[in-house]
């Protein structure tokens, strides 16, 4: 298994950029997900890495190796598409050992791999049937044996459609899982499935109108958005945000001073004094506190309330508008909730995250 990189990769059709300069590193050994919408790139940045689209600009790198330049089919990494992308004129036995073949591997090998892979997905009593005579679950399962069989440097997933069936999409991710777990595979998977992608993923490569907006482990997309767009799309419930205006700034903390009068301390740390910036603070449900504190405080009566995962989801009205708490349990109706300076987030005027750290010191 390999690396995989790219740097500076564009991708032009018709005057627009499908892939605008990204640069990405999908690690060895790792499960990364690209995450994003229809129009964010994801599924370009696969096959421009799959050889599928020649790019416009930069350059694609496997295991050390620069591929820009070699057609698909000479890259040693595999597909496993959304819609499988089987022959349907031909049994499975065939379908699987097709790059094999392409390949020129000898017949004895080819047997042996083909049957290998059969058995490892339960193709092995299917083989001589055709696909359409098949579950859905076992096409998928005859696209993922299709490039398992080869021994890749990577696999590339394309997300199965919701409508293809929940049951089939959690097994793909599960034989995705594997690969990686067992066989130390380097696998990237495209999905706009945020909450997915928080659950199975090493790495989380966030696109949006294709640029990369941020790379990171799930831990830190979750918990140190980079803007408040990715700090929307990930967690649930959804993360609170509310309007304020930062009062005073010193010393790498900001008092913030929200719509409805409470005032709440956070860390921040910019080139130039903020006092007086408008911002968006954003705390996560899960990081509000029901307990007895000095200050970033806010009075709260209880509107609603559900328990789901055994934690109690309290629907809260404040002075501040509607705030969600994912808390234990609770059994009044007026609460005062504590936001841990810890866990707040602050989003400037444009909808990027302030620095909560100040910056490393270069060395001289």
């Amino acid at each position: 298994m390999a690396e995989i990189l790219l740097r500076g990769v564009s991708k032009i059709l018709s005057r627009r950029y499908l892939l605008d300069n990204v640069d990405m590193t999908m690690r060895h050994g790792e499960l990364t997900v690209i995450f994003g919408d229809s129009d964010s790139g994801k599924v370009t940045a696969l096959k421009v890495i799959a050889g599928i689209e020649k790019v416009s600009s930069g350059d694609v790198f496997v295991g050390g190796t620069a591929v820009t330049k070699l057609k698909g089919g000479k890259r040693d990494v595999a597909m496993v598409f959304e819609k499988q992308g089987l022959l349907p004129h031909k049994n499975v036995f065939d379908n699987i050992a097709f790059p094999l073949r392409m390949a020129k591997i000898d017949k004895a090998e080819i047997r042996e791999r083909v049957d290998v892979a059969a058995r490892r997905f339960g193709l092995e009593d299917v083989l001589d049937k055709k696909p359409k005579r098949l579950s859905e679950e076992q096409r998928h399962l005859i696209g993922i044996a299709r490039a398992v069989v080869r021994d890749p440097a990577a696999y590339l997933f394309q997300a199965v459609n919701p409508k293809g069936g929940e049951a089939i999409r959690k097994r793909v991710v599960g034989e995705m899982q594997r690969l990686v777990r067992d066989d130390g595979a380097t696998v990237i998977y495209a999905t706009e499935d945020s909450a997915e992608a928080l659950h199975i993923a090493d790495k989380i490569i966030v696109m949006s109108f294709g640029a990369v907006a941020q790379a990171a482990s799930p831990k830190q997309i979750y918990r140190r958005p980079a803007d408040r767009d990715i700090a929307e799309l990930f967690g649930a419930p959804p993360i609170n945000l509310l309007a304020g205006e930062i009062i005073t700034h010193d010393g790498g903390m900001a008092r913030v001073r929200l719509a409805g009068g409470s005032e709440i301390t956070v860390p921040a740390y910019a080139k130039a004094p903020l006092s007086g910036a408008e911002v968006t603070l954003g705390i996560r449900p899960p990081h509000i506190k029901l307990e007895p504190a000095e200050g970033n405080i806010i009075a709260a009566r209880i509107r609603q309330k559900k328990i789901s995962g055994g934690k109690s989801i309290l629907d809260l009205d404040t002075p501040e508008g509607e705030i969600t708490a994912a808390v234990g349990e609770v059994e009044v109706d007026n609460v005062t909730l504590h936001l841990p300076a810890e866990n707040c987030l602050l989003f400037d005027g444009d909808g990027r995250a302030i620095r909560r750290k100040p910056p490393r010191k270069r060395n001289a």
